[in-house]
């Protein structure tokens, strides 16, 4: 129900409405108990953090926690431990655990005694109070227990296992009614709950089929609003009454408990909180299921160098890795939050250094200066093949250095890198290359990418430099020469002749390779005029050179030229070869 609120302090475990003790944190990014999600008895498999509409989209972190066997957060573990008062609310949910064990043994009144000692110190630990009813029901202590679970219920009235547990002792004193009315309570919190639907759907079939029970659902109502807990003018005992010093995002409301109040703030240092391979404060926290914290940059790039596996222990990281790299793990909420809410100062440096190590992409001017020269401005560049404006250049993306360039130039604004071939007698990269637009990106399993660009503006080099072992460079973007008046009317009838053309030899092509081309071309590109104001001439001219038969060299020297008319002359010299080869092709495949 949406009227229902649900406690979102992150130091609270949503399952058992506690604090998190063992604390395990799932691929989302959200933690909770280990005995809490590893409970087999827990149907659940959905993440009441996570928005409903992403919980089924990808697997359930719940299910890919219970299946790698994921570790408790050691990071998280030793920030508990330092904190006196968090030691204690330990101390009584290891307490609770022992009077749990003291109960599967059936060892029933040791249990109590162990409930009650923790009552009797704390009043507020719902957990005590819940068990022990839980004890008093198996005893058939009916009105004892129901004394305990309205206090479960008085303390955590958005908690559902309180008004299950209250269901079926109303169920086992023999009042139908007000149980299954109970159980509904439950549902109205999570109707997705399974366990209470099997609760409910027991006691309605009870209801339909009792004649011995005389109440009316009327009367039953009247008896439930009775109870403490029903009334909406519940005043809820609170963990903690104030709390000055919330996380941030940390949505818990005057009805719902927070604990970040008892949090030792005062007592933590900056440096507690680094990365173990950068040193840095963490910045955008992973957590693995090993148990062990890195910056998610940090770690992907621990893999790219050497395996998947944890850099601390070692472990396997190979099945975590392709929700890494494909986005699927979200950062770890809780210690995000920390590090924001009590080192302001330096989460904003950190953001500062993340921001200048790694958001390194192209800053594209919007147009060139009047006078002809561009904006001279800084890129990395892919070394590799001759890439033209307006063409289409997919990539295979391996080497660790490119791994790193594309993951930094697709969280720019962007998307832009620029991309030259190798000169070998300078043993650099070429003077002169194509700014390439990322059009989408696949990351396989073991971190490679799949990446689709397009290419978009020339430019020549002006100074080189690395950065992280991939190149980088100072460019000018460069466009055609002016063209004038007297020329442009010829220029322009020269471009509408070569194209029909490359057409007509494109039309004399047997359907097979037509079909190949068009593929490859996503269709055949129609014919745009020359304009005054266009930089780099025509575009079906730039993709007729990387589609034809042309030299490299050849090629490059398009590129770099600044007249179309050149460009439009090598075009043609290529399809007097192409015309001239045909018919020798086809007398020698006669005379066979």
């Amino acid at each position: 129900s949406s009227s229902i609120l649900i406690t979102s302090c992150p130091w609270i475990c949503l399952f058992c409405e506690n604090f998190i003790y063992e604390p395990i944190t799932l691929y989302c990014g959200h933690t909770y108990c280990e005995q809490c999600i590893k409970d087999d008895k827990f149907v659940s498999i959905n993440c009441p953090r996570c928005p409903n509409d992403i919980q089924e989209q990808i697997k359930s972190s719940i299910i890919y926690a219970r299946e790698n066997n994921s570790s408790k957060n050691h990071f998280l573990k030793q920030i508990i431990e330092r904190s006196t008062t968090f030691k204690l609310k330990c101390e009584n949910i290891l307490l609770c655990h022992k009077a749990q064990n003291e109960y599967m043994k059936k060892n029933y009144q040791q249990a109590i005694d162990i409930y009650s000692d923790i009552i009797e110190k704390y009043d507020d630990e719902h957990i005590a109070f819940y068990g022990r009813a839980k004890t008093y029901k198996v005893l058939k202590q009916f009105d004892k227990a129901l004394t305990d679970i309205e206090q479960v219920i008085l303390l955590k009235p958005y908690w559902a296992k309180g008004y299950y547990c209250r269901s079926e002792i109303l169920f086992e004193m023999k009042c139908f009614t007000p149980a299954l009315l109970s159980s509904l309570q439950g549902l109205t919190i999570d109707p997705d709950d399974q366990i209470g639907k099997q609760i409910m759907a027991r006691h309605l079939h009870t209801v339909l089929h009792n004649n011995n029970d005389k109440q009316d659902v009327t009367r039953a109502e009247n008896d439930l609003n009775m109870f403490p807990s029903t009334n909406n003018t519940i005043k809820q005992v609170m963990t903690s009454n104030t709390c000055d010093s919330k996380l941030h995002m940390c949505k818990s409301t005057p009805l719902t408990p927070c604990l970040c109040a008892l949090f030792d703030s005062e007592h933590i240092n900056a440096r507690d909180y680094d990365c173990s391979i950068c040193v840095n404060l963490l910045w955008f926290p992973i957590t693995t299921p090993c148990g062990h914290i890195f910056c998610r940059e940090c770690l992907i790039r621990s893999i790219d160098n050497t395996h998947a596996q944890c850099p601390i222990c070692k472990k396997s990281l190979e099945d975590f890795f392709p929700l890494l790299i494909q986005s699927h793990v979200n950062k770890t909420e809780l210690v995000s939050q920390i590090t924001e809410t009590y080192f302001p100062n330096e989460f904003h440096e950190r953001r500062e250094l993340y921001e200048k190590e790694n958001i390194q992409g192209a800053s594209i001017p919007q147009q060139l200066t009047n006078s002809g020269e561009s904006i001279i401005f800084e890129i990395p560049i892919f070394i590799c093949v001759l890439a033209l404006p307006h063409s289409t250049c997919p990539l295979h993306v391996f080497e660790p250095r490119y791994r790193l360039m594309m993951r930094r130039t697709i969280e720019t604004q962007s998307r832009t890198f620029g991309m030259c071939i190798y000169n070998e007698q300078t043993e650099t990269f070429a003077d002169y290359g194509t700014l390439l637009y990322i059009r989408g990106l696949i990351y396989t399993q073991d971190g490679r990418s799949i990446v689709d660009t397009i290419g978009r503006q020339r430019f020549r080099v002006i100074d080189r430099g690395m950065r992280d072992e991939y190149n980088t460079a100072r460019i000018q973007l460069i466009k055609d020469h002016v063209i004038e008046q007297d020329e442009f009317d010829d220029l322009y009838q020269y471009n509408r002749t070569t194209y029909k053309r490359v057409r007509d030899w494109f039309q004399q092509l047997d359907p097979y390779r037509r079909t190949l081309i068009s593929r490859q071309l996503d269709g055949y590109p129609p014919c745009d005029d020359l304009t005054h104001e266009s930089d780099d001439g025509p575009s079906w001219a730039w993709i007729m050179l990387n589609l034809l038969p042309i030299e490299s060299h050849l090629q490059y020297t398009a590129l770099s030229s600044q007249s179309f008319r050149d460009r439009l002359q090598i075009i043609n010299n290529t399809m007097d070869f192409l015309l001239n080869q045909q018919p020798q092709t086809i007398s020698v495949s006669d005379d066979s």
